[in-house]
């Protein structure tokens, strides 16, 4: 049976690296890394870091293998030998890490969080023992560590404010000069509840314009207890799903999230619904779907592996994700329910294979990324050891941009960091993604970034 590590999946030591805030109030950090760019000044442009380089735009489905180079070192711009893409590696886990910190690589958070701050200028970078560190994103210069617990999320319209949970509470951090500041205790809204943790759990976001956020609660043994979402706007709690009542698998569920418009609630479980059956409110399983007042849940996919969030060509709330049913990279409309499937993916050779899914891009509505990993240095098809575009369309184009040279052995525990999680910023101009160049099992990880001057994603 091939393994093609399509659920999304940490190594069970992942859940023990947060908590770094447990007070029951917050205090300003002196020591935090503060940023040097005022707020409201826009960033230099790296576009001219690669000056007259200009991408191949690849659309065919030509197996390319890839070359065998070098590690490039930090902060000094190439040229993708093969898809022509200008790119640069941000970070150097040698010389950047501060002393004492226990992490042995860096990398980008994961594919469905945003990594670039609201202007770009500045970067969350993060270290592989649950440590975050901030970069400029012109320099490519390491500015310090910050001091933040899980799901680190940056503010849709302030540059210099990031946001954080930490056990019941939503807390605030500003870059500049390292205030924190509890934004909501949520403990006060779920009474007698037990809740011990109201976070995303890992992979969720807030909607576009940052004002609705999708929530779980969590009691001390990781229970699902319940639904939350909450009005940034107007710092109140809009909706309460209770979920005691739910047992076994119903609450086990992998993350939550809200959509980029805000309308739609989703909650990936853990559990797949039976073949030729959806979830229901009274037996969740699959891709569940809510109203934003947590009503009228229905199941829209019977099994969901990885996948995120997008806006498709009309501007519409999507899900583009792999079908385990019909190996597709495929379109789910969240209104609808209708599947477009743009491509195929061919399994044929993988023991390993996985991929993973960026819909940030919401100012380029119609587009994701994807980064595909198999488990072998050799190449069988087009998509193999890549990060590519997709096109949200039925037949849309895949533009091929960078070999991201991570070698995952789906045997190593180590390796997940190595997973390229590429994710896209909010214009589709600047990818982040994270490879191990090759070092399998030792968790020494990069991040890079790959620069688009613009068309064709039009």
């Amino acid at each position: 049976m091939r393994k093609r590590w399509s659920l999304p999946h940490f190594p069970a030591f992942v859940f023990f690296l947060c908590a770094c805030s447990t007070q029951a109030g917050i205090r300003t950090t002196p020591g935090a890394a503060a940023a040097t760019m005022p707020a409201g000044t826009d960033p230099p442009i790296t576009a001219d870091i690669c000056p007259g380089v200009q991408p191949a735009w690849v659309t065919d489905l030509d197996v390319r293998r890839v070359p065998v180079t070098a590690e490039p070192p930090a902060r000094a711009p190439f040229r993708d030998p093969v898809f022509g893409t200008c790119q640069v590696r941000i970070t150097d886990r040698q010389a950047d890490l501060p002393a004492g910190n226990s992490s042995i690589g860096l990398k980008n958070e994961y594919s469905r969080v945003q990594s670039f701050n609201a202007d770009g200028s500045r970067i969350l970078v993060r270290g592989t023992e649950a440590t975050w560190h901030l970069y400029d994103a012109s320099t490519f210069l390491p500015l310090g560590e910050l001091p933040l617990d899980v799901d680190p999320r940056w503010s849709a319209t302030d540059p210099n404010l990031l946001f954080f949970s930490s056990e019941t509470r939503l807390i605030s951090h500003n870059i500049v000069t390292s205030e924190q500041t509890v934004v909501h205790e949520f403990a006060e809204d779920l009474p007698g509840y037990g809740a011990a943790m109201v976070w995303t759990r890992y992979e969720g976001s807030p909607s576009a314009d940052g004002r609705w956020w999708g929530l779980m609660a969590e009691d001390a043994e990781w229970r699902a207890v319940a639904y939350l979402v909450y009005d940034h706007q107007t710092d109140s709690v809009t909706a309460i799903l209770d979920l005691r009542g739910w047992s076994g698998e119903a609450r086990a569920i992998d993350s939550v999230t809200i959509s980029p418009l805000g309308e739609f609630f989703l909650a990936f479980m853990d559990k797949a619904c039976a073949n030729g059956h959806s979830g229901t409110d009274e037996d969740p399983c699959g891709l569940m779907a809510y109203g934003r007042n947590l009503r009228g849940g229905r199941g829209l996919l019977r099994i969901v592996g990885h996948a995120d969030t997008v806006l498709d060509p009309a501007g519409r709330e999507a899900l583009v994700y792999q079908d385990i049913d019909t190996d597709n990279i495929s379109i789910l409309d969240l209104a609808s329910g209708a599947v477009t499937p743009p491509q195929p993916i061919d399994f044929t050779h993988c023991d390993g294979c996985g991929m993973h899914f960026s819909g940030r891009a919401f100012r380029r509505p119609g587009w994701a990324l994807v980064s595909f990993f198999d488990g072998d240095p050799a190449s069988y098809t087009w998509m193999d050891d890549q990060v590519f575009a997709v096109e949200l369309r039925a037949g849309g184009r895949a533009i091929r941009l960078a070999h991201h040279h991570s070698t995952v052995d789906p045997e190593q525990e180590h390796d997940y960091w190595a997973e390229p999680h590429a994710s896209v910023d909010r214009d589709f101009s600047r990818i982040v993604f994270t490879t191990n160049w090759g070092r399998s099992g030792t968790g020494e990880t990069e991040m890079y970034m790959i620069l688009l001057p613009g068309p064709p994603l039009s």
